[in-house]
């Protein structure tokens, strides 16, 4: 069968810490999947990229996904998920309605408790008190109780590491610093008796909600400030793992109140799956079922002592942990009866509910009031950013006054410049008028000058032939005279020397 899953926060893997509804998840289609049928799990868009952006958009997917089975983890989405019209396990496996006046949101999730039973085929709870808390809002819901409408699905705990006790002991103890669950004076009780022994550490892991927002992402109590207490944080799931397989014990001692009288929590699972005895009050949901897989009482000092003095017994103690784990807590125990109803597709009988429709008006009213709040924020945002657009444009307006008289000086610069222009034209104009005239002139003399050095040239010339000819003549005249002294005629005696 194809089954569609959904829940809050992202699946466990390696490298990353893990919420409590995602593991549960997890577990459900680990399970689902080794049995043979095919699962798809949905997770809103703020835990995992391609998640669903709200609840419309959910039940979109879900329809389009066209699943066989639906189990929903978080209860607020099981409403919108009806609309699909397939049988669906709406899993109650925290009590949600006992949570809610510790953080001031009843109202709120009595309406949403109330629409997703009214939505829900069937419902699984972690526990035997859980069941026996939401009969009587499963009734006011509109559904039979004549017939038992739960499936007891534990939780799953893993097959932990190797268990390695410390020569040193080192106690663990953790979870989200929810307001309901509040561990700050049983751990002082603790810090102090250890103190007074010289001996053991406590480590704490978790710490501020991983998911939520607003205050309920606000730690609701602090953890005191200890030489004995270290706070490591959320660690990756397999990590935290490792470190309670190396503990002593775990510590799970909480102020009482109704919400830790039904709630059995994922670090139990995970203690015990790890071998590691479970030290807590006789108020737990864990007493039901932990005997001697760890100590119960309040009496916190004496339990710490019995740890401390008597390794062979927290060695016995955490072999029957680990057996716990492995029969009541297995994956195979635990989701045998959600195996059963995916195969039957059962739904139980109901009837118009009391206050199933109030929850659903209710429902409508606060969807329409969180659509005005968002138009009346929009609203105020919208009159902001006009206040805004209108402050600039009173700034864009004192600018374009400021440019359109820059724009005047530089006119008037502008037109003097052009008038220097035209002054500076003038004038240089005349001169080179001139200039032309000067050239004209000089050319006019030179061209006279050039005619006169020609005519110069050409007599020059004619003197040059001239002298040529008489340098000539003197020549064969002065070969005559020489003929004629050779002759020795009268010409020689008579004539003076020609030089």
């Amino acid at each position: 069968m194809r089954i569609l899953i959904v829940h809050h926060g992202t699946l466990p893997a390696p490298g990353r810490a893990v919420t409590g509804g995602a593991l549960r998840a997890w577990h459900h289609g680990r399970a689902l999947s080794e049995a043979g049928h095919e699962v798809f799990y949905m997770t809103r868009a703020q835990d995992a990229a391609g998640g669903y952006d709200n609840v419309r958009d959910l039940a979109w997917r879900a329809r389009r996904l066209d699943p066989d089975r639906i189990i929903c983890v978080q209860l607020e989405e099981a409403a919108a998920l009806g609309s699909v019209g397939r049988p669906m396990a709406v899993d109650l496996y925290a009590p949600r309605l006992l949570e809610s006046p510790f953080e001031g949101s009843l109202s709120k999730a009595a309406v949403e408790c109330l629409r997703a039973l009214s939505a829900g085929s069937v419902f699984l709870v972690s526990n035997p008190r859980q069941r026996w808390s939401w009969l009587s809002v499963m009734a006011l819901a509109g559904i039979d109780i004549r017939t038992d409408p739960t499936l007891h699905v534990p939780l799953v705990a893993p097959s932990g590491p190797r268990r390695r006790i410390p020569r040193e002991p080192v106690f663990v103890a953790g979870g989200a610093a929810w307001p309901w669950q509040n561990p700050v004076p049983a751990l002082e009780r603790v810090l102090a008796h250890l103190d007074a022994r010289n001996e053991g550490l406590v480590l704490w892991y978790g710490g501020t909600p991983l998911l939520g927002s607003g205050e309920h992402t606000q730690a609701a109590w602090r953890l005191p400030e200890h030489p004995r207490l270290e706070t490591p944080g959320w660690l990756p799931y397999d990590d935290l793992l490792k470190r309670y397989a190396t503990a002593t014990a775990a510590l799970d001692w909480m102020s009482e109140n109704p919400e830790r009288s039904l709630a059995l929590s994922f670090r139990h699972v995970d203690q015990l799956g790890c071998g590691l005895p479970i030290l807590t009050g006789p108020d737990s949901a864990l007493v039901d079922t932990l005997g001697e897989g760890g100590w119960i009482g309040n009496d916190i000092e004496g339990i710490l002592d019995a740890v401390l003095d008597n390794p062979d017994e927290v060695r016995r103690r955490s072999e029957i942990a680990r057996a716990l784990a492995q029969s009541h807590y297995s994956r195979a125990v635990a989701e045998a009866p959600l195996l059963a109803w995916v195969e039957s597709g059962l739904s139980h009988r109901r009837a118009k509910g009391p206050l199933v429709d109030a929850a659903h008006w209710a429902a409508e009213a606060a969807s329409e009031r969180t659509r005005r709040e968002a138009m009346e924020s929009a609203m105020e945002d919208l009159r902001g950013e006009v206040t805004g657009k209108r402050a600039e444009s009173e700034r864009q307006t004192l600018q374009i006054q400021q440019l359109t008289g820059v724009i005047e000086r530089l006119t008037r610069a502008l037109d003097e410049v052009a008038g220097f222009k035209r002054e500076a034209i003038s004038v240089l104009g005349g001169s080179a008028e001139q200039a032309g005239r000067a050239r004209e002139e000089a050319e006019r003399e030179i061209a006279i000058l050039r005619a006169d050095v020609a005519k110069k040239s050409a007599e020059l010339v004619a003197l040059d032939k001239v002298r040529e000819r008489l340098e000539h003549d003197v020549e064969n005249l002065r070969a005559e005279l020489d003929r004629e002294k050779n002759r020795g005629g009268l010409l020689r005696r008579g004539l003076p020397r020609l030089s």
